[in-house]
């Protein structure tokens, strides 16, 4: 048996990727649970995973069983049960413990986290790679250029001067809206700003380039892979992304933005579940057979 431990099951990409991965595990017949405190499934966005209270999981689970970390704090205790023990690596901050651990097999979800973990750790990883919801490349809604979106979280100072300074579009923070709500504004919505500065997890660009959004970025760590400044995004230091976004959004770069848009839709296409699927399968037949058994 597979249990994936999460540390809850509120709003947070890690979570969904978490149960997303599990989903197509077990849909191509490895035996899984996903293990939270309280055992509550996330009501944000849709999935068929099974899920049990943490403390349950932790009585059950043998020497046979995988106890899958995803959360760095979760190791200790995890170590503890005897099960083998496998990470997820969906971002590499804090996670020098699990990239350090003898018993820890590393499943890496990024270029940059299998890199890290090879040069740093001299670790060998497997990739399993990472997607997006199939809704995301969904098309049917009219796509509004002046239309702009941005999650305020984290770098929101950035985003406060960008929509002064950019007052042609109309700002919208992203916050506690569910997975359905967060798709339909980015189908419709032309331009998303990413602003978490060094972030080592970046789905949400991701999922705005498959809805086919204008993503402008400041520099990050995860998601540096499809991320290509000047050919279907544009990534800056905040004070010169904002000066190239502007100039972008002049009516005379009108086909430049769309063309940017289809690259980015194009490129996307590589992380839709489809796709990940088809590795996973591959995967369960040479370097992870162990968890079909």
């Amino acid at each position: 048996m597979i249990y994936y431990f999460l540390p809850t099951e509120g709003i947070a990409g890690g979570v969904k990727v978490g149960f997303q991965f599990m989903e197509m595990l077990i849909s191509l017949g490895v035996r899984g649970v996903v293990a939270i405190p309280g055992g509550r499934a996330p009501q944000w966005f849709a999935c068929s995973v099974p899920v049990m209270d943490q403390e349950r999981a932790l009585r059950e689970i043998t020497p046979q069983d995988w106890a899958v970390i995803t959360w760095p704090p979760d190791l200790e205790f995890l170590a503890d049960t005897g099960a083998r023990l496998a990470g997820h690596v969906q971002g590499v901050t804090n996670m020098e413990k699990v990239f350090a651990h003898p018993r820890i097999s590393l499943l890496t979800c990024w270029e940059s986290a299998d890199r890290l973990a090879r040069e740093e750790y001299g670790r060998q990883t497997v990739r399993v790679g990472i997607s997006i919801s199939a809704a995301f490349f969904a098309q049917g809604e009219l796509k509004l250029d002046n239309e702009a979106a941005y999650m305020p979280r984290r770098g929101l100072g950035i985003a406060t001067k960008t929509a002064r300074s950019l007052p042609m579009l109309n700002w919208r923070p992203l916050d506690g809206l569910d997975e359905p709500q967060i798709c339909r504004f980015l189908q419709k919505t032309g331009v998303y700003l990413a602003t978490s500065l060094g972030e080592d997890f970046g789905l949400p660009s991701l999922e705005a380039m498959a809805a086919g959004c204008l993503v402008a970025s400041v520099p990050v760590k995860g998601g540096m892979e499809y991320l290509r400044d000047g050919y279907n995004c544009l990534v800056d230091e905040p004070e010169n992304l904002l000066e190239r976004l502007g100039r972008l959004m002049h009516p005379s770069q009108a086909g430049q933005r769309e063309l940017m848009r289809l690259r980015a839709r194009a490129t996307a296409f590589s992380y839709h579940p489809y796709a990940q699927k088809r590795r996973l399968a591959h995967l369960l037949e040479g370097p992870l057979r162990e968890w079909r058994d």
